[in-house]
């Protein structure tokens, strides 16, 4: 089953399926390690804090790992209502810059090639 994930003001910008974040419309983004977020190129985004990606401080540094194989595109679970109850944590929000690491098509086939190597 998917897991939501918010903006930090607390509407829905996509859900988590195993470990890979996709937007609404299932279009994957990125891939969560641990609490450290990637997107599908490699590059460090944020966070992953109370189903949200931030701008959190992380002990030391964290590095770009290897361009990930790009999983096939999900199922949307639908739109979903704004949390109650919103906490604010002070971190600003980074989940758009997912959106950065987007392949275009040509790219694609250079990207899963690469992370096969």
């Amino acid at each position: 089953m998917a897991m939501y994930v918010y903006h930090a003001d607390g509407h829905p910008v996509g859900f988590l399926f195993s470990t890979f974040i996709h937007d609404l419309e299932g279009n994957p983004l990125g891939r969560v390690l641990g609490s450290h977020v990637f997107r599908l190129d490699g590059v460090y985004v944020g966070e992953f804090h109370k189903e949200t990606v931030v701008a959190k401080p992380v002990l030391g540094h964290v590095r770009d790992i290897a361009p990930m194989a790009v999983p096939p595109k999900q199922k949307s679970p639908g739109m979903s209502f704004s949390r109650r109850g919103l906490v604010r944590y002070g971190y600003p929000d980074m989940f758009h810059r997912l959106a950065e690491g987007i392949p275009q098509d040509n790219d694609t086939l250079d990207l899963m090639e690469i992370a096969a190597e």
